[in-house]
């Protein structure tokens, strides 16, 4: 994904090269209709201005950045399943809290509770148990965070018994394949994300191009101004925009 985003980026910065608006540009009707046909569907308005290679570039930028999206997104999905269902299988409230003695201010492990671990409760504001006697906790965003990444809920884990340190930090071998199925879906996360600023990016992109190439020579209505930043090294943050007609 990193691979393509420099693509995408790459063309369409080159697209966009020579487009860098004068001090002052003629605007009229025809290229405010090419900005809208690119700015809905990328490679439109090159296609109505002649620029067929252009818009065969910034076709097929969407279609590269929809896939991306789509594929990173479904998978991303898929894998935050199946690490919840590893946590449910593999990490237990009642064996985290079990030798406590009844002090919640410590787990089973003995060290002090630093992160909250809510718990379901009923509609009289009482713990829900499960058929062991043990709280529900609320298998919230939070909860599948703290599990993996703090040492004081290491006890959970079903491996205990297997417990190791590494770099400095608490592990069982189930914690640490947990730990890498989350990694790998937040990662397939971020990188639909990464795909769908490339899909506005395109957007915009295109809209702007097919703008400065309508041919204005007959026509003079107003002035327009502005400037067009692109980085390609970050795409999160690489497109900045600034008109004023």
């Amino acid at each position: 994904m990193k691979k393509l985003s420099f693509v995408l980026v790459f063309l369409l910065s080159i697209s966009a090269m020579g487009q860098d608006a004068p001090a002052q540009a003629r605007v009229n009707k025809t290229m405010m209709v090419n900005f809208l046909k690119s700015l809905v569907i990328p490679g439109w308005g090159q296609w109505s201005n002649g620029h067929k290679a252009k818009a065969g570039v910034f076709i097929l930028a969407e279609v590269a950045t929809i896939a991306g999206y789509q594929s990173n997104y479904t998978q991303a999905e898929d894998e935050a399943r199946a690490f919840k269902a590893y946590a449910n299988e593999h990490w237990y409230y009642g064996r985290w809290i079990a030798n406590n003695g009844g002090n919640v201010e410590e787990t089973a492990c003995g060290n002090l509770r630093t992160h909250e671990m809510r718990t379901l409760l009923d509609p009289h504001g009482d713990p829900i148990l499960d058929e062991n006697g043990f709280a529900i906790p609320l298998k919230d965003h939070h909860y599948f965070e703290n599990i993996s990444k703090y040492p004081e809920f290491i006890c959970g884990w079903d491996d205990i018994a297997d417990y190791y340190a590494e770099d400095g930090k608490d592990y069982t071998p189930n914690k640490r394949e947990y730990i890498d199925m989350r990694t790998h879906s937040n990662q397939l996360y971020r990188n639909a994300q990464l795909a769908s600023t490339l899909l506005f990016a395109n957007h915009l992109v295109s809209a702007i191009d097919a703008a400065f190439g309508t041919d204005i020579t007959s026509f003079e209505t107003t002035t327009y101004s502005g400037k067009l930043y692109i980085n390609p090294l970050n795409a999160l943050s690489s497109i900045k925009l600034e008109v004023r007609f």
